[in-house]
C-alpha cells in the first residue's frame, strides 16, 4: 500500500500523543508536529518505498527522523510567491536548531532544544551567589 496524505495526519496526532506523556511545553509540541508534517509529506511526496518516523527526546532536545527508500537527499527550494508548495522545509529551518539529511540520503532529521531554563525559587533565607 503506497502512503497517502491520512498518514501524515497519523503521524502528526502519534507525535502529540508521544510528547503529551514526554511533558513536553505546548509550544515546543507544536513546533514539533510541524517539523513532522513538513518531513513525512516531503517524504511522502518525493521519496519512495515506506516511511518510518521516530521521535528521540533527551534532556536536551527533540530528533525528529524521517527515513524512506530513496537516496535522493531532501533539498530545500526556492518556493515562488503564487507556488503551493516548496516551503516545507524552509519552515522545518525555521522552527528547528538544525536540519539535515544522513550520508545516504534516506533520512531526513531535524533538532529542536528542549532543555528549558527552570524558574528562580526563592527561598526564606538568601544564599550567596543567588541570581534571584
Amino acid at each position: 500500500m503506497e502512503p497517502a496524505s491520512i498518514h501524515v495526519a497519523h503521524a502528526r496526532g502519534t507525535t502529540a500523543t508521544v510528547l503529551r506523556q514526554w511533558a513536553l511545553p505546548d509550544a515546543l509540541a507544536k513546533d514539533a508536529q510541524l517539523v513532522v508534517s513538513e518531513l513525512v509529506t516531503n517524504a511522502i511526496s518525493h521519496g519512495s518505498g515506506d516511511v518510518r518516523l521516530r521521535v528521540r527526546h533527551d534532556n536536551h532536545q527533540l530528533r525528529i527522523e524521517v527515513k524512506d527508500g530513496s537516496s535522493a537527499p531532501a533539498t530545500q527550494r526556492r518556493a515562488g510567491a503564487n507556488d503551493q508548495g516548496g516551503r516545507g522545509l524552509l519552515l522545518v529551518a525555521c522552527v528547528s536548531h538544525r536540519w539535515g539529511v544522513t550520508d545516504d540520503g534516506r533520512t531526513t532529521y531535524a533538532v529542536i532544544p528542549t532543555l528549558v531554563e527552570t524558574p528562580c525559587r526563592r527561598t526564606t533565607e538568601p544564599t550567596l551567589g543567588s541570581r534571584c
